[in-house]
């Protein structure tokens, strides 16, 4: 079953109701950790996981999933809204990398200790041709888990084929 949004608000009307997730990031299962995108805008991505409960998570260390592994689920989030807004400006497609991770606060210690669906929200605070940073938070219900920045940085289109 491939993940697809089942919900979201775009800010572009090209962009299409229902996205494949998995054609929006550079991974294959079980490393695509999002299942559903809840709601888009031009700066704001929220999406949710279920995937930290999986005994097959591949951010798992000696069988426990810490809450640091939700940098992960925000760097995905932060790949599949740039992606959404590369493709509402017709731009093609670029790959980024984690440049920078900073001002992380954890307020949990594993994310796989908890039984509800992961909220992963991604802010785009500044981006320009060849970075992005977001802020990020990750909740479960109304527990905030963990939240910090994320830069990253991207190849120039010319020198790639996808995200």
């Amino acid at each position: 079953m491939k993940p697809v949004v089942t919900h979201y608000e775009p800010f572009c009307e090209s962009l299409p109701i229902t996205q494949d997730i998995a054609a929006l990031l550079p991974h294959a299962a079980p490393m695509i950790l999002i299942d559903s995108l809840l709601e888009s805008t031009e700066n704001v991505l929220l999406c949710r996981a279920n995937s930290h409960l999986k005994a097959d998570n591949p951010l798992r260390i000696d069988g426990v999933l810490s809450v640091f592994a939700g940098v992960e689920y925000a760097a995905q989030a932060m790949a599949v809204h740039g992606r959404l807004s590369r493709e509402a400006t017709a731009s093609p497609p670029v790959r980024g990398f984690v440049a920078v991770a900073s001002k992380l606060e954890a307020h949990a210690e594993q994310l796989d200790a908890i039984a509800s669906p992961l909220q992963i929200r991604v802010e785009r605070v500044a981006s320009n041709h060849d970075s992005s940073l977001y802020t990020f938070s990750l909740h479960a219900e109304q527990q905030l888990l963990l939240e910090g920045q994320l830069m990253a940085v991207l190849e120039a289109a010319e020198n790639t084929t996808g995200f």
